[in-house]
């Protein structure tokens, strides 16, 4: 329910909206006309100079310059003898040779110059196969497109028919694997909302084929992606949401590797770009099962019905582990303490929970609501993400418009203009006016966003995270929310430029994915020692040893956020690096018409979600077995996690491979044998390292599995039958079978 406070807030920014809205549109017209005549014949000229066709043999790249204006890129499979591929079209839209040069048929680097300028490195990199052991060396090509003019767009598209199957991305809500049938408009390339079909919660850019190439951009680049069933585009552009006021040259970075072996060419990508985890999570977070209140109970939690869960678990004898008290246990969004209506006290709760041998660990998030009286000490503070209103106006009308870009751009680097520009910088830090507070409308109303580029936020929020945690015992927390879409339009950030390592240099850039990755970093800060955190987003944070938590699952069969898409999220968010995944509620979130609303789980949806989690890299329950009234369903929890429990030193043996190597804990089928095409495609079945197979039932009323084992023998964990890989059979199946294997060798 939004209360007069919120309405208050949102008024004063509509308000200020209509004004400023207003007077630029007056700007607008009277720059439109004045300017038209002067500057339209230097906006209409263009280069139009064109290069008779050439081709070129560029190690195992093959180029083609054509007279309509495209660069046509080939990669050459030499090692399986595959024909030449069209992989990618070069800023084929944008711009005609001028010339090409080799500099050195002996040396490494070729350079085009076009209207802009387009430079390929090539490198051989050479590795150490972390199974045999051998070495073995992988082309690197890293494409640098370079302008003057920072406005520049400059636009790649790499081709999907026949070059193989493709996996990586960005998480998504309706999840494909092999990612090849996506498809989506251009977005930029940040952590957003799964749920309003953006790219989801977990983004990196890097992309990996079955014939053996690997496809990652530079982290620093104002990447927009778009993708069909024929091409992956590659867009860079310095339009919102990123921004560059510093005019300097706009480069388009990314790498090419090539190599026959897709799984170790994955790990060169890994361990040299990507990254891998310091270290692992808390173990029992590994063995241990997680309970959590949110989909059982939804925001309507309190001392007893707590106290109650934790006593049912003990007496169903279930493990005493993990307790997460979820959505709602603040009296406002943001106020670091017990809301005393639900809980009188906190401290005899969480008392009587540590008695039971349970660890507790609190759901929080970066919002203040705007009903909290910490909403005005923030922001008179200066703790608060801010508006921008002026300069981010001014940035949507002018990246819309070349001609006002033009007039802008001469406007700003005209030194007879520089005091009057001084003057208004001046104006604008100083009025009061332009510090309005950031309104973002979450799930659960509207609020303002600590801003964790301000060192003094940071450390404020750090320090009252870990006063709450020592005084009220508390374990850990689970850290929600974090992902670009929820920060406040017009956001301004305090710290506006991030330094971030990119792939060759230090560069100062404005990109609104670095929220995210300080808001995980922050996470993992918060408890270095007693890594029971969790966090949902991820953005080159693959080396902290914490769990990441895939999105919210709805509680149906189906590749639409159901079942189905389960194991299509592991295997994406771990081939992004990022092993320690925790999957969402078992049975789903049993969302009804609203997310505060319960709906049960259908119950063979319930079990067969319990069997798929059996040895996932965590499991979490909050629909309890015991709800359904049914002791079939609590005999089934109870085999399961007993299976678990008899593979826990495999799930930690794994995860300490993740460590040292940079493999995934969860793993598709094809990383056993990636020349296996039945493998390649297999999105039913995972292995947990390299000697466990898993084959859950993931359709309704199943009673016979069709079963692939890849190559090598095969061995039934409850009958020990030998089984030939390189094959598929046929397995029967009860509501109580989960079908196990485990690699045979004499």
């Amino acid at each position: 329910m939004i209360d007069t406070r919120e309405w208050f807030w949102f008024g004063i920014h509509i308000f200020f909206y209509s004004i400023i809205f207003t007077g630029l549109i007056c700007i607008f017209i009277i720059w439109y006309y004045w300017f038209f005549v002067r500057y339209h014949i230097r906006n209409k000229s263009k280069i139009n100079v064109k290069l008779q066709s050439r081709s070129f043999v560029f190690h195992t790249l093959s180029f083609q310059i054509s007279t309509n204006e495209n660069i046509l890129l080939n990669v050459q499979i030499s090692p399986l003898e595959k024909q030449l591929i069209e992989l990618a079209q070069l800023n084929g839209q944008q711009y005609k040779i001028i010339s090409f040069e080799i500099q050195d048929e002996q040396i490494d680097i070729i350079f085009a110059e076009t209207n802009n300028h387009l430079t390929i490195k090539h490198e051989y990199l050479e590795q150490q196969s972390y199974q045999t052991k051998r070495s073995y060396f992988v082309h690197e090509y890293t494409f640098i497109w370079s302008s003057t003019n920072y406005r520049t767009c400059f636009n790649d598209k790499i081709n999907l028919i026949d070059t193989g199957y493709w996996y990586g991305g960005a998480t998504q809500r309706t999840v494909y694997w092999p990612i090849n049938q996506f498809v989506t408009k251009r977005q930029a390339m940040i952590p957003q909302d799964a749920y309003k079909n953006m790219f989801g919660n977990v983004c990196e850019r890097y992309w990996l084929s079955s014939y053996g190439f690997a496809l990652f951009v530079d982290p620093l680049v104002p990447l927009f992606v778009s993708m069909n069933k024929k091409y992956l585009e590659l867009i860079s552009e310095y339009r919102t949401p990123y921004r560059q006021k510093q005019f300097i040259k706009h480069e388009f970075q990314y790498k090419i590797l090539q190599h026959v072996n897709m799984r170790d060419l994955h790990l060169t990508m890994i361990n040299r770009y990507l990254g891998k985890p310091i270290d692992i999570p808390d173990h029992r977070m590994i063995t241990e099962p997680i309970w959590s209140t949110w989909a059982q109970f939804k925001q309507n939690i309190n001392t007893e019905k707590i106290l109650n869960y934790a006593e049912e678990i003990v007496k169903r004898k279930f493990p005493r582990s993990q307790i997460c008290i979820d959505d709602n246990w603040t009296p406002h969004y943001g106020t670091l303490d017990f809301d005393r209506n639900k809980f009188p006290n906190p401290k005899y709760m969480i008392k009587k929970l540590k008695e039971l041998n349970f660890r507790v660990t609190l759901w929080i998030h970066p919002f203040i609501s705007c009903k909290s009286y910490q909403f005005i000490n923030y922001w008179r503070r200066g703790l608060l993400i801010n508006m921008n209103i002026i300069s981010s106006l001014f940035d949507l009308i002018i990246e819309h418009n070349k001609f006002l870009q033009i007039i802008f751009d001469n406007f700003l680097i005209n030194p007879k203009f520089q005091y009057l520009i001084n003057f208004f910088k001046y104006i604008y830090q100083k009025i009061f006016f332009f510090s309005l507070p950031g309104i973002t409308l979450w799930w659960n109303g509207f609020a303002g966003i600590i801003d964790f580029t301000n060192e003094i936020a940071r450390q404020e929020y750090i320090l009252n995270l870990q006063y709450l945690q020592k005084f009220y015992n508390i374990d850990n927390f689970k850290f929600d929310a974090g992902e670009v879409n929820w920060l406040p339009i017009f956001s301004s950030f305090k710290n506006s430029s991030f330094q971030q390592l990119s792939i060759d240099k230090i560069t100062l850039v404005n990109n609104p994915a670095l929220y995210s990755y300080l808001y995980a970093q922050l996470a993992y800060q918060i408890n270095v020692n007693n890594r029971l955190q969790e966090v949902r987003i991820g953005y080159r944070t693959q080396i902290l040893p914490i769990f990441v938590r895939i999105i919210d699952k709805d509680s149906n069969w189906s590749y639409n956020n159901g079942l189905r898409s389960l194991l299509p999220s592991i295997f994406n968010l771990s081939i992004l690096g990022y092993p320690f995944i925790l999957p969402d509620m078992i049975g789903g979130n049993g969302y009804g018409l609203t997310i505060t609303q319960t709906c049960l789980p259908q119950r063979e949806l319930y079990i067969r979600w319990l069997q798929l989690n059996i040895l996932l890299p965590a499991i979490q329950f909050s629909f309890p077995p015991w709800i359904y009234n049914d002791e079939q369903v609590i005999r089934i929890a109870h085999k399961c996690l007993k299976i678990r429990e008899r593979f826990h030193s495999i799930l930690l043996l794994t995860a300490e491979e993740c460590v040292k190597y940079g493999t995934p804990m969860i793993r598709p089928l094809w990383f056993l044998d990636p020349y296996d095409i039945n493998a390649q495609i297999c999105d039913n079945e995972y292995m947990l390292g390299n000697n466990l197979l898993i084959a859950p039932v993931l359709e309704e009323n199943i009673r016979e599995l069709k079963i692939y084992l890849p190559q090598g023998k095969w061995k039934c964990i409850y009958t020990n039958e030998i089984y030939e890989g390189n094959q598929s059979l046929s397995y029967i199946v009860t509501i109580e079978d989960i079908p196990i294997f485990e690699r045979y060798e004499n």
